[in-house]
């Protein structure tokens, strides 16, 4: 394995602080960050993505610690867990070419709300018998009112500090 391709002993340590920060924020609001109509604050924290592909791992450490408090067990740890790697997975190969930070910004709000909001409604629907339809839209509101108030302040900082994980 190449240097190039080991993360760095900072990289880890912000992956980590990003971990702490959506499970921090998931577990405050832990009254509205679980079910079908779910607000997860944290989910703001998925527009860092657009910033740096390395925020992918703690953004997914904090999503599996925070579904540690689902209800619904190991199936929300697990699929959670790979509905959030999926998501900003996808999200970073449709937008690492573009370079408005604006274009990409409305794609990853756009991404994580119609997909995460799927992969969610099906877990529920499995899980739950909830009726997926209702599920992917309540679930996809939530998403979407989070991550467009999460794409300003995320632009907003980009704009003020350097987001990229890389070592200046």
């Amino acid at each position: 394995m190449s240097s190039s391709s080991k993360m760095s002993t900072r990289e880890i340590v912000l992956s980590a602080i990003i971990a702490a920060l959506y499970v921090a924020i998931t577990f405050v609001f832990s009254a509205i960050s679980y079910g079908p109509v779910q607000f997860r604050i944290a989910e703001m924290l998925n527009c860092l993505i657009i910033y740096d592909k390395r925020y992918i791992w703690g953004i997914t450490l904090g999503v599996l610690i925070s579904n540690l408090q689902s209800t619904l067990g190991i199936i929300d740890i697990t699929w959670g867990t790979l509905t959030t790697v999926i998501t900003l997975t996808v999200v970073y190969f449709v937008t690492k070419k573009i370079t408005d930070r604006r274009v990409q910004l409305a794609i990853c709000v756009l991404i994580t709300t119609v997909l995460m909001g799927f992969l969610v409604a099906f877990e529920l629907t499995y899980v739950l018998k909830s009726p997926f339809l209702y599920t992917w839209l309540t679930v996809s509101l939530g998403e979407l009112v989070v991550m467009l108030a999460g794409a300003f302040v995320i632009y907003f900082l980009g704009n003020t500090i350097n987001l990229s994980l890389e070592s200046r």
